[in-house]
């Protein structure tokens, strides 16, 4: 195995997995222990990768059955509704404060949205996934998607400022 080309894998992934399990976990001990043994696993089936196919899907797949074993494990079901309810961790009680209001408005507000619009906003704006791998996770064009995802936030940006 290419211990750089793992090392480049990692740093390549490492922020948007911990912000996909943290917002699913909403404890900062418990999510760092999780991505740990998350790139634990990928390292150990890396030589199962391949950028040609799958840029990002595969460590998102290692991510989605880790946690459903690890609250299969704990005897918990978690569904994507669970995470509204979840502080979010901030370097300090004020930020962890407003970063969860904020992220609370926004997703009080986006819960007016069909499901469709609802996947666009969470993958690019608090998964913060590049328009390439949205569109290889979704199956649909990139440029689809970049208009698509305009559309929404125009959208929310109405229902927020009440305008719509």
């Amino acid at each position: 195995m290419d211990a750089s080309r793992f090392q480049q894998f990692y740093e390549t992934h490492f922020d948007k997995i911990y912000r996909f399990v943290i917002l699913r976990v909403g404890d900062r001990a418990l999510a760092e222990d999780l991505v740990s043994e998350i790139f634990i696993k990928a390292l150990r089936a890396f030589e199962t990768y391949d950028e040609e196919r799958s840029k990002s899907s595969w460590i998102y797949t290692i991510t989605r059955n880790h946690l459903a074993n690890h609250y299969r494990t704990v005897g918990r079901v978690v569904n994507e509704e669970d995470i509204e309810d979840l502080p979010i961790p901030g370097k300090d009680f004020a930020e962890s404060a407003t970063v969860h209001y904020d992220v609370q408005t926004m997703l009080s507000a986006l819960e007016k949205f069909p499901k469709e619009k609802q996947t666009l906003i969470r993958m690019k704006y608090l998964e913060e996934l590049s328009y390439e791998e949205m569109a290889e996770r979704l199956g649909k064009e990139k440029g689809a998607l970049k208009v698509a995802t305009f559309r929404v936030m125009q959208e929310l940006r109405g229902v927020l400022e009440g305008k719509i």
